[in-house]
């Protein structure tokens, strides 16, 4: 499960997960990218500080690294702090390197996150208030 938030201004998305990842979640986000498509590019960034439990597997996490990125040149940070999950995340981002494309930045706390965007939490609203939901 995961929550979305959105600095418009600034053009970032914040995508926080929660409680159990699963292969559902980025079916979802799938369904959110396809319908950012057209618009203005985003940076975003993935929060899993509060993942629990993950049922995400190598072999999805592989086949994600073959997708190119939907917003080319636009930052992508994986906020991960548990040693599976930074496995993971590291697998995509060497499969989206091998295939040329820019990987993405996997950080150790949120707070590096933004600031490595320029943005502060109070920032973010919610995502109808950006018109990307």
């Amino acid at each position: 499960m995961f929550d979305v938030e959105v600095c418009d201004p600034k053009r970032v998305v914040l995508i926080r997960f929660r409680g159990e990842l699963a292969v559902a979640d980025f079916t979802a986000l799938d369904a959110m990218g396809r319908k950012m498509q057209g618009g203005p590019p985003y940076d975003v960034i993935f929060d899993m500080t509060h993942v629990e439990k993950s049922h995400v597997a190598t072999d999805f996490v592989s086949q994600r690294g073959e997708l190119p990125q939907a917003f080319t040149d636009r930052e992508r940070i994986y906020v991960v702090q548990h040693d599976d999950l930074k496995l993971l995340v590291k697998l995509y981002a060497a499969y989206q390197a091998s295939k040329g494309w820019r990987p993405p930045a996997i950080v150790g706390s949120l707070d590096e996150a933004l600031a490595r965007l320029g943005v502060t939490l109070a920032e973010f609203g919610p995502p109808s208030a950006a018109g990307i939901l």
